[in-house]
Parts: C-alpha cells; sequence; structure tokens
C-alpha cells in the first residue's frame, strides 16, 4: 500500500466526513483511512473504508497520531487534518515526487485557505525573528511580500517547483515510514502545535530532506478542530517553550531559556487578552 492517511478528529466530525468523501473522490485506490477519535461523542457513520480508533479522552494530537501509525501499513504516511479538502491527482502527484526523490523524508503541498489566500505552512527554522514575525503576526498581515516575511516563509514566494525548506506544517505532511522507524514518530510530550516543526527537525538532523510543493494544492478550514480558544493559546505558547527547550540554547546559567519563557509568557497574556476582550463584545 503506498498511502497511509493519518487524521485525528476531535469535535470536527462534519469536516472530517467531507475531508474522507474528498480522498476517495480522487478515485486513487492505493491508501488507506486510519481515523484516531478524540472526542467522546458517538461517532456518525461513516460510508467510507476506515479504521477508527477512540480514545475514551482527548490525548492530544502528536499522540493520537503516533497512535494512528501504529495502526497504518502504508509506505508513506500522510498526516492530514480533518479540516482540510484534496482534489484529483492529489495523491499521484505525491507518489511521482517521492518516488524520484528518495532523500525527501517529508513533503507537504500548497495549502490554500477558504479566503483564496496562500496559508504560510512552510518555514524556515524558528528563531527570535520568527516568533516576532509569526504566521498570523499583525506584520505579517500588513507587509505579506516583506522580504523578511518571504525570508522566513518560503511559501510567501511564488514557486513553481519542489522547494527544500526547514519544516512545514501538520496540515497536511507526507512522511516515508522509512523516515519515521529511524528517528521515531512525533513526540507526544506536545499535546498540540510544534510537533510538525520538531519531527521536520529531527528528520533533517538525520540527514533527510523536507520539501514543500507548491504545485500541489490542499484546501484548509483553520481552526475548525482548535475548539478551546483560550486552551488553544495556552498550548501554543506551551509547546513553543518545549521547541526551545529541546532544540534551541538555552545560555549560560540558563539565561536564553529564562528570556524566552518571558517572552513567551508575555506574548500568551497579551492574545488571550485580546481573545477574552473580543469574545465579550
Amino acid at each position: 500500500m503506498k498511502f497511509s492517511v493519518v487524521t485525528v478528529n476531535y469535535r470536527s466530525w462534519p469536516y472530517t466526513l467531507r475531508c474522507i468523501d474528498s480522498l476517495y473522490a480522487t478515485g486513487y485506490e492505493d491508501f488507506e483511512v486510519v481515523i484516531v477519535d478524540n472526542d467522546t461523542e458517538k461517532p456518525p457513520e461513516i460510508e467510507h473504508p476506515v479504521r477508527l480508533i477512540r480514545n475514551p479522552e482527548n490525548v492530544g494530537f502528536a499522540r493520537a497520531c503516533n497512535q494512528g501509525v501504529d495502526a497504518s501499513e502504508g509506505e508513506n504516511v500522510m498526516f492530514l487534518n480533518p479540516d482540510t479538502v484534496v482534489e484529483s491527482g492529489f495523491f499521484e502527484s505525491l507518489e511521482e515526487f517521492l518516488d524520484g526523490s528518495l532523500r525527501a523524508g517529508i513533503a507537504g503541498p500548497k495549502i490554500v485557505g477558504t479566503d483564496g489566500e496562500v496559508q504560510l505552512t512552510a518555514r524556515k527554522e524558528l528563531s527570535f525573528l520568527s516568533g516576532v514575525l509569526g504566521r498570523t503576526s499583525l506584520l505579517t498581515r500588513l507587509f505579506p511580500k516583506n522580504p523578511l516575511v518571504r525570508r522566513l516563509f518560503p511559501a510567501a514566494e511564488k514557486l513553481t517547483g519542489p522547494t527544500a525548506v526547514d519544516w512545514i506544517a501538520g496540515t497536511c505532511m507526507a512522511v516515508r515510514r522509512g523516515t519515521l522507524e529511524e528517528i521515531g514518530g512525533m513526540d507526544d510530550r506536545f499535546f498540540m502545535y510544534f510537533e510538525d516543526a520538531d519531527l521536520c527537525r529531527r528528520a533533517r538532523d538525520a540527514g533527510w530532506l523536507v520539501y514543500y510543493l507548491p504545485q500541489v494544492e490542499v484546501f484548509h478550514h483553520s481552526g475548525a478542530s482548535s475548539g478551546d480558544r483560550p486552551r488553544a493559546i495556552w498550548n501554543l505558547h506551551k509547546s513553543a517553550f518545549l521547541y526551545h527547550r529541546k532544540h534551541g540554547p538555552h545560555g549560560p546559567l540558563g539565561l536564553y531559556s529564562l528570556l524566552t519563557l518571558a517572552g513567551l509568557t508575555a506574548r500568551a497574556l497579551a492574545k488571550l487578552g485580546a481573545s477574552l476582550a473580543e469574545s465579550g463584545r
């Protein structure tokens, strides 16, 4: 089997069902679907063949993905968010690239939002600057063509072919099973967010290449399964600090880590405040 599609459902069954419909509508046959359900509600009837794993509680995205990998059999594992839609030619394009690029351990397509805008899901390695110029930051939204933005987010460029990058978002990510067997699955200490950056970092450290494929498109309804906004903000910044502790410089007496923690805490509090103010309107 060429592909195992692993998707994690959490309060998003309408999107999950639509995503599965789009996979089977491609007409491609050499794939399987594994759904890991982190929700406690009874799942709806699923019209297509799937392997369903149900958890008694929300165990987090990374851990659920690893459960899906363990239950799958494909040569390549496709991590795919439930709030995405693929089109015909999707699998064929990925298969052609992976079969012809044996050093590629991870590959991801262009992600297009419901507004038609390309989402900045291909990125350079995390740094202080990328923390300030985040994908959804005000500066990035106001000046998307700024040279700094284009340097940090290769997806902002008008690329025409496969491009090696530092990491791609787990929204849609194809990983060779051989790569996963060598470096291990996702680090389940990341409950949600940055597990994709960590996986790509470990793949690159092991000598694999990570590729962004702008010629392949996937449509994404952002945030459909994020749920509780304040909790999502907390998980994002908690995972960002975990990533720093795992891969970043700590500095003398842990000074860099202390400054990073202070900066992330301030950023999280600001975003929580803005979110609560918006919800109170």
